[in-house]
């Protein structure tokens, strides 16, 4: 005969786990605090053809900001782009990626907030706290979470766990991030994902095309825009 309390265990599962099933694997997760990026002027950073193509990923993804939020000023939308790509190259997320999540999580607005969600990235504090203070210095409180460099930061990171754990498969770990199926959802993350992306290879077609004009153009490897993508 099954003990009555554990009966009741599990019924608390069946009806309470899944809202709550995101953080307690996420907390799960063996964490090591994040390290700050470095400040010092690296090869890569002082490259004038990297500096040059991580401005156009900022310009296109503060274009795209705008346009889906007409009161975001130009100055957080650019600020909200150098935090994407500083997440980008800290937790191997295309930078596009992020941004189309974060237009469909709070269509840019970082004082959004639901029941349960905080931010740009929409973060289920409750869920996620313990996690992301073990893993952030910087993000020990709700406050700390809703600032945009924080939460686009802390939201990068839970997505990347949920990319690795999904084997690369981009739809499963937006389904995980997002706690349900949501076809809907991941259809709209990704064709803001879609639409960033031709941005981008236009703006990378109008400077080869200028750079070959002056003859400092050299055919190099073409640009994987995005490897998790099958």
């Amino acid at each position: 005969m099954v003990p009555s309390g554990l009966c009741l265990l599990v019924l608390l599962y069946v009806c309470v786990g899944s809202a709550f099933a995101e953080g307690d694997v996420y907390d799960r997760i063996p964490l090591e605090e994040v390290v700050e990026t470095p400040t010092e002027e690296t090869e890569e950073t002082s490259n004038p053809v990297h500096v040059e193509k991580g401005n156009e990923k900022i310009a296109v993804i503060a274009d795209r900001f705008m346009k889906v939020n007409p009161e975001l000023e130009p100055y957080a939308a650019r600020k909200y782009g150098e935090y994407i790509l500083e997440a980008s190259e800290l937790f191997g997320v295309n930078p596009f990626l992020i941004a189309a999540m974060i237009i469909k999580e709070s269509t840019v607005r970082y004082k959004a907030r639901s029941r349960y969600a905080y931010g740009l990235m929409q973060i289920n504090w409750n869920a996620h706290k313990h996690g992301l203070r073990s893993a952030f210095s910087g993000i020990q409180t709700l406050d700390d979470l809703i600032q945009p460099r924080n939460n686009i930061l802390a939201g990068t990171y839970i997505f990347s766990w949920y990319l690795d754990s999904s084997d690369g498969d981009v739809s499963e770990a937006l389904a995980k991030y997002l706690g349900t199926t949501g076809k809907r959802y991941i259809k709209r993350v990704m064709k803001n994902y879609e639409i960033m992306l031709a941005e981008f290879k236009e703006k990378q077609e109008q400077r080869i095309t200028r750079l070959s004009s002056t003859g400092l153009y050299e055919p190099a490897v073409a640009w994987q825009p995005m490897e998790v993508l099958t």
